[in-house]
């Protein structure tokens, strides 16, 4: 077993410090840490500021608790289904149920390298389809990048041994362990539950009974994962 397939930080309750290190040994946060400081690089090489900057982050606060939220229910949690005779399935989801299986294997925490891509091009694409300059656009990816980046830290985090000292990340460690080990129905966010509160997913925990498909998320024959993350 290489230190990679469960808990790298030696089964112990690292330090932050320690779990930001181990952090940096995996695909996503490398890839992040080259491609955030290209971007930051990128628009301020074409300037052009303007107070409509500022907009990207209340319209990034807004989209993120419901981005999040179905992202997790409707792509994450996508069950397998036959169409025409043939199973289809998302790469994606076959990496989360991974993950549920094996919640302390930390290389299935992160987001898969042909989705993350995909992602960045979609988001990019609506940024500049909406935005009403190009540099308010390119502002936005960088500002999406950025609430991506902390989405896989926070995610990272609650999956090693880390124990929470501030009140804030004490409830997203909480609620995120719920969702992987009583119901997987519920507490659907990872850095924010401000979309599980108004979408009613946010229950009192006492009064929810335990899932017996926390673990396979109603998918009880795992199929092969289809090569690295």
């Amino acid at each position: 077993m290489t230190t990679h397939e469960h808990e790298p930080l030696g089964g112990k309750n690292p330090t932050l410090g320690q779990a930001a290190r181990a952090f940096f040994t995996f695909h996503s946060p490398r890839i992040f840490a080259v491609v955030l400081p290209l971007l930051v690089a990128t628009r301020v090489a074409v300037g052009g500021f303007t107070w409509s900057d500022l907009l990207v982050v209340p319209i990034l606060l807004a989209v993120q608790p419901f981005a999040e939220w179905l992202i997790h229910v409707y792509i994450l949690h996508f069950k397998p289904r036959r169409l025409f005779g043939r199973t289809f399935d998302l790469q994606i989801a076959k990496f989360h149920r991974a993950h549920h299986r094996d919640p302390w294997r930390l290389e299935l925490v992160f987001i898969p390298r042909r989705a993350g891509w995909l992602g960045l091009a979609m988001f990019s694409a609506a940024w500049f389809l909406l935005a009403p300059t190009p540099q308010m656009a390119l502002s936005g990816v960088v500002g999406s990048v950025v609430a991506a980046f902390l989405y896989e830290w926070t995610h990272y985090l609650t999956h090693t041994g880390y124990k929470p000292k501030g009140e804030f990340y004490r409830r997203l460690w909480r609620y995120h362990r719920l969702h992987h080990f009583k119901n997987e129905h519920y507490w659907q966010g990872v850095t924010t539950h401000l979309g599980d509160r108004i979408l009613g997913t946010m229950p009192d925990h006492a009064g929810v009974a335990n899932s017996p498909t926390c673990r396979t998320l109603g998918v009880e024959a795992p199929t092969d994962l289809p090569g690295p993350p």
